[in-house]
């Protein structure tokens, strides 16, 4: 799953940087050896799928049939989203863990990753939350009883 994950952010690599990239496919630092791609990947993924589900089903309501009901879930979705990547990445900062061991001295420098980079990849979360929840919408919409027309 890693891979899987690794390979759906990367598309956004350019966007927050290559040194984010490979820090968060744990290769570039020896504080952090694993893949943080999965964890944030689930994340997104569940919060995605669980805003859905409480759009189509528990809320369900007749009045947020149409694009804009379905729309405000959509941006509270990625709104979560956004917060939740940028946080989970920030933390790794503020714990500095983001380092990593220059060859000629064997002592460990931070990575050149600003908050700005941490913030793009917050960014990208979102984006691909919508995504999620627009490819989960699609799946679990046909079987609400009053919301199975919303978005379209």
């Amino acid at each position: 799953m890693g891979e899987f994950f690794g390979s759906i952010y990367c598309w956004f690599e350019d966007f927050f940087g290559l040194e984010l990239a490979e820090y968060m496919w744990g290769a570039s630092s020896p504080l952090s050896q694993n893949n943080s791609f999965i964890g944030i990947g689930f994340t997104m993924f569940g919060i995605s799928l669980a805003v859905v589900l409480i759009y189509y089903y528990a809320v369900n309501h007749p009045r947020l049939t149409n694009w804009w009901g379905w729309l405000i879930f959509l941006g509270a979705n990625a709104v979560v989203n956004f917060i939740v990547g940028w946080q989970w990445v920030l933390k790794d900062n503020y714990d500095n863990k983001m380092v990593g061991i220059d060859p000629s001295t064997n002592l460990q420098v931070p990575l050149n990753i600003g908050e700005s980079e941490i913030l793009c990849f917050g960014v990208s979360n979102m984006i691909l939350s919508i995504l999620a929840f627009i490819i989960f919408s699609f799946i679990f919409k046909w079987w609400s009883s009053n919301c199975s027309r919303a978005p379209f």
